[in-house]
């Protein structure tokens, strides 16, 4: 269930919708008050301070009228120049990144105060007619629609402001590297104090021998991404049956109706009211998410470095500020004890087997195509080379270590071919023999 409400969560925080909805809600609200405070405002009182409007039903209509077709035209200002911003990120940083704009809640709020202003100032407008008495006419109400639409010059300004450093490739590269801290935090075990990590058992390891032979498999029903596995439910229903569940996808996987299963031991325990329950367990939609997925963000960061190394754009200082992220964040992983594959009941039998990320297979999303795209690049290649020599101090396993040293060579062979240069090839040589040293 916390799976579903964080992805819930992921939706509705990275639509531009959401939050000015619940600001326009605001609005209503905040008129209502307005006016009901204007009920009990004595006339005198009115014109007894210089900033309340005290002004007859016609001043206060033209004037509300103007900041309302004032803020209709702001709007759409905001509107146009943040759908041109999103288009020329699209084309340079990738289309995946659009969901990272849209996400971020100062555009939201932006967003959300010029709608609240123009649906107050329409609710407001209609208790506002020529015939109506001075001594009725909303003078608290008409002062707040003034004061908001100040607050929304300024939240204009706010917003270039915002949108000219939101394109800046630094920036976004921060963004997409704090979203990947935040997934590793919520998803992995909090660092050890220099304790080994717990070996985690081998999914064949645990199996029953007879578990090919005996086992049914469930074809899935649905088809897309993977967003989440609610491993703990699953433990739970393959409890209840007395069964053993394997799964042969994980989180960030895409699944093809009929292809991908589940197999459940004993195969006679299979049956439509288990298969259900199992399907319950495993949300599938139509976008892949961070709910569950380590790849997804680092995926992110990837695609920015691989289009900074296109020849259209050529821009390899962009490649290094991401290797710099990605090295930060696999030092941070290798710090953690990754996702298990393998869940036990509370008397220690294995319920559930799945699948989970390698720090092998992490290390190749982040590292196998900008090697590729950039092996022309010889400051990017010895760069790469100097981040996995840097995170040879954060090793604790064997698995680590060889997975960071068959890199290395590969990106040493890739510099060596893409280099032109005598001195740069010397330098890819001296970085990669540092690497082996630290690693070794």
């Amino acid at each position: 269930m916390m799976n579903r409400l964080y992805n819930l969560w992921a939706t509705l925080r990275t639509g531009l919708w959401f939050v000015p909805t619940l600001m326009a809600l605001g609005a209503v609200g905040l008129a209502m008050m307005a006016l009901n405070l204007d009920a009990g405002l004595p006339e005198e009182n009115a014109r007894q301070f210089w900033w309340l409007h005290s002004g007859g039903p016609e001043d206060a209509r033209n004037l509300l009228s103007t900041v309302f077709s004032s803020m209709i035209t702001m709007a759409t200002l905001v509107i146009s120049i943040t759908m041109v911003v999103l288009t020329l990120a699209a084309s340079q940083l990738g289309p995946r990144l659009v969901r990272s704009f849209m996400g971020d809640l100062r555009t939201q709020l932006v967003f959300g105060i010029f709608l609240m202003t123009i649906i107050y100032c329409l609710l407001v407008l209609r208790t506002l007619n020529s015939e109506l008495d001075i001594s009725a006419v909303p003078h608290i109400a008409v002062t707040l629609g003034t004061a908001l639409a100040l607050i929304n010059l300024f939240a204009l300004l706010f917003f270039i402001h915002n949108l000219a450093r939101s394109i800046v490739s630094d920036t976004v590269v921060r963004r997409v590297d704090r979203d990947l801290r935040n997934t590793i935090s919520r998803l992995l075990p909090a660092e050890d104090d220099g304790q080994p990590p717990v070996e985690q058992p081998r999914a064949d390891d645990v199996l029953p021998a007879d578990f090919d032979d005996s086992a049914a498999s469930l074809w899935l029903s649905g088809e897309g991404y993977v967003q989440a596995v609610e491993y703990e439910r699953l433990v739970e229903i393959a409890c209840r049956h007395r069964a053993v569940v394997r799964l042969d996808f994980r989180a960030g996987h895409f699944v093809i109706r009929g292809s991908h299963k589940a197999d459940i031991y004993p195969g006679r325990l299979l049956g439509p009211d288990l298969a259900t329950e199992i399907e319950g367990a495993i949300l599938v939609g139509e976008d892949r998410t961070a709910v569950q997925d380590l790849e997804f963000s680092i995926r992110h960061l990837v695609e920015i470095a691989v289009r900074a190394l296109s020849s259209g754009i050529n821009d390899p200082f962009t490649a290094i500020a991401v290797i710099d992220r990605l090295g930060a964040a696999l030092g941070d992983l290798m710090r953690r004890e990754l996702q298990p594959e393998v869940f036990c009941d509370e008397a220690g039998v294995v319920r559930v087997v799945g699948r989970a990320s390698s720090f092998r297979g992490l290390v190749d999303v982040a590292f196998h195509q900008i090697r590729q795209a950039g092996a022309t690049h010889p400051a990017v290649m010895i760069h790469m080379l100097s981040i996995i020599a840097r995170l040879a101090v954060n090793v604790r396993v064997a698995s680590q270590r060889d997975a960071l040293l068959d890199h290395a060579a590969i990106i040493a062979e890739a510099g060596r071919r893409g280099a032109s240069e005598a001195s740069d090839i010397a330098d890819i040589e001296h970085c990669y023999q540092a690497a082996q040293v630290a690693l070794e």
